[in-house]
């Protein structure tokens, strides 16, 4: 199948061969903005216990972090501080068979925060109070350990034949003095994304040409089944963390006005090995297995303005937080290997380029949400919180400033698979002089239009004023689920994942 003389295409043998390969193309999918419209119950352990209902609350580390205006609810400066031990579970399902994963354990420091208090002495002045906040808190971890499997009429030849069709052969064989890494990287830099995936195809005896000429643009799939069985195995790290930088003042003690200013860091690392066994006895290439590694690395911003009205007992918030722009690069590194038959001889054949794909970073927007909020004060006995906040996922952009079609035409797609994200936070507290006993329950309709089930989560949780500090315990299950594609093109069936996560954090705050 390889040629070997030296063709005027790949005249590079004597260049330096790199390990990184800047590409002209980009690797993300619609897959990857479902992990990053999400976000978790993280923060205080009063937060997570009350389902993150603070928008008409305030005096919260996190809940400033919700409602600007909260801030300036604090009676005095305040320090805290939150653990949490996290476990998750993990159901893959695909083609309606079922895989259950054991569950990831973490202890991370998710909270740490301080609110500067400023009363004004002027007892007529219509400005009484104004705060300076900062708090770093994690929006979500993307940690999980995940596998699926399944029986599929479809192969990974799809895949393959997707990105080979209308690209010359002349760029696939390996020539005289040529390696592996040389080809892919420099496939890379010129042809971009698809061009190395039909390498790696070639490569690995998944597919041929019609014809062995130069200018050949049609292949044929090597692979003979009717069906065959699929196993994905996905282990992904990493984190969205919001540093909010918060301003608020109260007027005449019944409104507060607040802005935050959010600076936002994302890391994701997801690394999925497939596997694809059951072809024919006779078929000429069998039992394939594809390994790719995505990096995605983030920093941005977004800001966000809130109000929170006191009539009596009635507390009334809104809350507006504006697109997050993020600016991402992306890494990714492949490898396949195949079995084939030649002679009579079973031959595996490994492609492993060792070349760390680095694409040019783009743009991505999460659209704005809205948060209206109602708490009611029951004296000194404790409170009852809503949240209901929208937010339409259809909004989010891909682009880059030197314009991209490839990024266009993600966009287009994302109504497709996106739309109105509504969330419902309830939450109560009530007191029995030192102690608070608190619970909640949150609700989020699907992030995908095309996942009937929507996140739940219940909380529970104490606290317990010390004086001078206090310290406060949470419980949260939190379920929810994801629809992914399988690949971007070709083989593009659908999986679920479903995660199942408890959560116990402590908080320690101290006034200042």
């Amino acid at each position: 199948m390889i040629t070997l003389f030296l063709s005027p295409m790949h005249k590079f043998s004597l260049l330096f061969l790199l390990s990184i390969s800047f590409q002209l193309s980009y690797a993300q999918t619609v897959n990857d903005l479902a992990v990053f419209l999400g976000s978790e119950l993280n923060g205080t352990a009063r937060y997570n216990a009350m389902a993150g209902a603070f928008g008409a609350l305030g005096g919260d580390l996190s809940g400033m972090a919700i409602n600007p205006a909260g801030s300036s609810v604090f009676l005095y400066s305040e320090f805290g501080t939150t653990m949490t031990y996290a476990s998750n579970e993990t159901e893959g399902t695909y083609f309606g068979e079922r895989s259950l994963q054991n569950a990831e354990e973490h202890l991370k420091l998710d909270q740490l925060g301080a609110v500067f208090v400023l009363n004004n002495t002027n007892l007529e002045a219509n400005w009484t109070r104004i705060s300076f906040g900062i708090n770093r808190h994690r929006v979500s971890k993307f940690d999980q350990k995940a596998q699926i499997q399944g029986t599929n009429t479809n192969g990974i030849d799809q895949y393959f034949l997707y990105y080979a069709d209308g690209l010359a052969f002349e760029n696939l064989p390996l020539y005289e003095g040529e390696t592996i890494p040389e080809v892919y990287r420099i496939l890379g830099e010129e042809n971009g994304f698809a061009a190395q995936q039909a390498f790696l195809g070639y490569q690995s005896y998944i597919l041929n040409p019609f014809s062995f000429e130069d200018n050949e643009t049609e292949y044929y799939s090597n692979l003979d089944y009717n069906q065959v069985d699929h196993r994905l195995q996905i282990l992904t790290k990493g984190f969205h963390q919001k540093n909010t930088l918060n301003f608020s003042a109260r007027y005449k003690n019944f409104l507060h006005l607040g802005v935050n200013i959010n600076i936002h860091k994302l890391e994701y690392h997801n690394n999925q090995a497939f596997f694809e066994t059951g072809h024919s006895l006779d078929s000429p290439v069998y039992d394939i297995s594809f390994g790719n590694e995505l990096s995605s690395f983030g920093d941005g911003f977004s800001a966000q303005l809130g109000g929170l009205l006191k009539i009596k007992q009635l507390r009334l918030g809104l809350t507006y937080d504006s697109p997050q722009y993020l600016k991402i690069m992306e890494e990714t590194e492949q490898e396949i290997s195949s079995f084939y038959n030649d002679q009579g001889t079973e031959i595996k054949e490994t492609i492993r380029p060792k070349i760390v794909n680095t694409y040019e970073p783009y743009q991505l927007k999460l659209p704005s949400k809205t948060t209206v909020s109602a708490a009611y004060i029951f004296g000194v006995k404790g409170l009852l919180s809503v949240d209901y906040t929208t937010q339409n996922g259809a909004n989010s952009i891909f682009e880059k400033s030197q314009g991209s079609d490839y990024l266009d035409q993600l966009t287009d797609t994302v109504s497709t698979y996106f739309g109105t994200i509504q969330t419902l936070r309830i939450g109560g507290e009530y007191r029995l002089k030192d102690i608070s006993l608190r619970g909640g329950i949150f609700n989020r309709q699907s992030i995908q239009q095309r996942n009937t089930s929507s996140d739940l989560a219940y909380t529970a949780g104490i606290g317990l004023d010390l004086g001078s500090n206090s310290l406060s315990f949470s419980f949260t299950q939190f379920n929810e689920s994801r629809k992914f594609l399988l690949f971007s093109e070709g083989l593009t069936d659908s999986y679920t994942l479903s995660n199942f996560h408890k959560q116990f954090s402590v908080s320690y705050t101290i006034k200042l």
